[in-house]
């Protein structure tokens, strides 16, 4: 990359809810290589797009070769997701991901991670930013592993890595859990830029949370990396978002997790 460049950025997963919203955002400092299985809708100038699937360790590779960064976004979630069905893009994807920065030397990640490796403590009386795992669930269980395989390659080939754990990214706040870990699209931009660039970086947490009443997250790394949230919970309400007292707990809303932390786990396992 020349002095004059714009950093390069492969974004994995970038058809996705999260990387239609983080698009603009991003493409205002860095140019975008676009990569889902399925064709990224309506590129735009300093955008490119690769089609493939993560389980293809040489197209990823190919994907990342002359990249400066990768921001992997590319998950597969869902409340009754099995085991089995999140194999090829939550575990081998991202060990792929990870293998191919390392054969072309990228020395850049950013790492979505998500709430639900913390899904299974209560909200009552959760223990902070730095509470140890406790997935709610096999979308959870993939973070968790993701985590686990960035930090491994991290510290083995000095890749400097941002992990955010992201708290709700929809447009609106839906209910009162959402309202203490929701994020705007620009603050978790903002996050990832953080992770892009910041010259502290070396292998961290942070949490992907806007300005929220009663945070279940602190946040203290994101704020010592530079991070101020622009956006608040309580200005993004969903339409009919009566007061927070009023609303009902509704499944597993005593828990970090929600539902994921209140549904039953066995059924995600294909049977045999």
């Amino acid at each position: 990359m020349t002095a004059a460049a714009r950093p390069l950025v492969l974004v994995t997963g970038a058809a996705g809810r999260v990387g239609t919203a983080l698009r603009p955002h991003l493409r205002e400092r860095f140019d975008l290589r676009l990569h889902d299985r399925v064709p990224v809708p309506d590129p735009q100038p300093g955008e490119s797009v690769v089609t493939g699937d993560l389980a293809d360790l040489e197209g990823v590779s190919a994907a990342a070769r002359g990249v400066d960064a990768v921001l992997h976004l590319a998950t597969a979630h869902g409340l009754h997701l099995t085991f089995d069905a999140s194999l090829p893009t939550n575990f081998v994807g991202t060990m792929n991901v990870l293998d191919a920065m390392r054969r072309h030397g990228v020395r850049r990640l950013v790492y979505a991670s998500s709430h639900h490796v913390l899904g299974l403590y209560g909200t009552g009386a959760f223990p902070g930013d730095d509470a140890e795992l406790a997935p709610d669930g096999v979308y959870g269980l993939g973070k968790a592993f993701g985590e686990l395989a960035c930090r491994t390659y991290a510290r083995r080939h000095g890749i400097r890595t941002l992990i955010v754990r992201i708290g709700n990214a929809d447009p609106h706040v839906t209910d009162r859990r959402v309202l203490r870990l929701w994020t705007s699209a620009r603050d978790l931009a903002q996050l990832v830029t953080i992770g892009l660039t910041h010259p502290d970086v070396v292998c961290d947490v942070v949490y992907g949370v806007s300005e929220c009443p009663d945070p279940l997250f602190a946040n203290e790394r994101a704020r010592r990396l530079g991070y101020r949230p622009l956006d608040r919970a309580v200005d993004n309400l969903a339409p009919g978002f009566a007061s927070p007292d009023d609303l009902p707990e509704g499944p597993g809303g005593g828990f970090v997790g929600g539902a994921y932390a209140a549904y039953d786990l066995a059924p995600r396992w294909e049977d045999r």
